[in-house]
């Protein structure tokens, strides 16, 4: 609760203890709390350094804590002239990296050369964001790939919005099933596309990390944009990828009942796990080959699959099949 101001586990219990009393003698405190008695003074003696606790005048050994409205606002105007100092070293060393030769140009970009320089900045982009991350995912991966990326599902718990265009290429990976399932889990919104020009990730529309192209044998490289001259393409060419590329959702499945999405709208009734998985992918392109490999069955048991959806929807083809399983709310 107050680790952010400061204050160790310790002497954060100490100082709510005697929140909650008022004034304890350190007796009283080594009696209520699971600390050894050196551990304890050392938190009274810091927490009067702070000027969060004092004794009392005419007895030494009983403390007394002060009102936290003072005493703590005090120490959090402390700690925040402590990161606004750190504020200003930031932007002062962020001026000396723009200012080294060959870094940038003016500031607007920032190549990044190495797969560790690459994946560093990859994860600082993530962290950086407070509304939303978007991007597009080729395969092969330049330096960060799903299961190297532990970032991911950290971000994702801090309730952003994560929307990916994967290219269909990425999908011939065995184990690209598992990650889009675990990303969907997360919350996470996914689109596939035929084709996509270049891997990226976007944050807050105001940073930007576009691996360059080059040969693979070659040392990767990776451009990082923080200017919104330069990242406004990039922007309205995400916004339109994904407008027209083929959105995955989660489905989850109780014993007996129909397929409800994980938004909670009505899903396709009778309709079974795999056979959704399969109908979802095909409508996003994928060649039967691919749709096996993506889930892991053979493809004898997709082609099987395909025909029963068939029948179920009274279809003669597969186009036919699309039009009904859009008519019966199966996608």
């Amino acid at each position: 609760m107050l680790g952010g101001l400061g204050l160790s586990p310790v002497e954060e219990d100490v100082y709510l203890h005697l929140v909650d009393r008022g004034e304890a003698t350190t007796a009283a405190l080594g009696a209520a709390l699971a600390h050894p008695a050196d551990a304890i003074a050392e938190a009274l003696a810091a927490l009067a350094r702070h000027g969060l606790v004092s004794t009392a005048p005419d007895e030494p050994g009983r403390h007394v804590v002060g009102p936290p409205t003072v005493t703590l606002g005090s120490l959090l105007a402390a700690r925040r002239d402590v990161l606004h100092q750190a504020e200003l070293a930031i932007t002062e060393l962020a001026e000396r990296h723009r200012a080294a030769a060959g870094r940038d140009l003016g500031g607007l970009i920032e190549i990044v050369t190495g797969v560790q320089p690459i994946s560093r900045r990859f994860l600082q982009v993530l962290e950086s964001a407070d509304r939303e991350i978007c991007g597009f995912t080729k395969s092969p991966p330049v330096a960060v790939g799903p299961r190297d990326n532990p970032a991911e599902p950290v971000v994702a718990g801090r309730g952003l919005r994560m929307r990916t265009v994967i290219e269909q290429s990425y999908l011939a990976d065995p184990h690209s099933g598992v990650d889009i399932d675990q990303a969907l889990g997360r919350g996470q919104e996914i689109a596939i596309a035929a084709e996509l020009p270049v891997s990226m990730v976007i944050a807050d529309s105001s940073i930007a990390l576009v691996p360059a192209f080059a040969d693979p044998q070659d040392t990767p490289r990776a451009i990082l944009i923080n200017s919104s001259g330069l990242l406004s393409p990039l922007v309205a060419l995400f916004e339109k990828t994904w407008a027209a590329a083929y959105p995955l959702r989660p489905r989850t499945v109780r014993d007996g009942d129909p397929i409800p999405y994980a938004d909670g709208t009505p899903g396709p009734a009778g309709l079974a796990p795999l056979d959704a998985k399969i109908l979802d992918l095909l409508l996003a392109g994928l060649t039967d080959r691919a749709v096996a490999g993506t889930l892991g069955v053979s493809l004898r048991t997709v082609t099987r699959r395909i025909r029963h959806l068939m029948d179920l929807a009274g279809a003669d083809n597969r186009i036919q099949l699309g039009w009904r399983a859009t008519q019966r709310g199966w996608i």
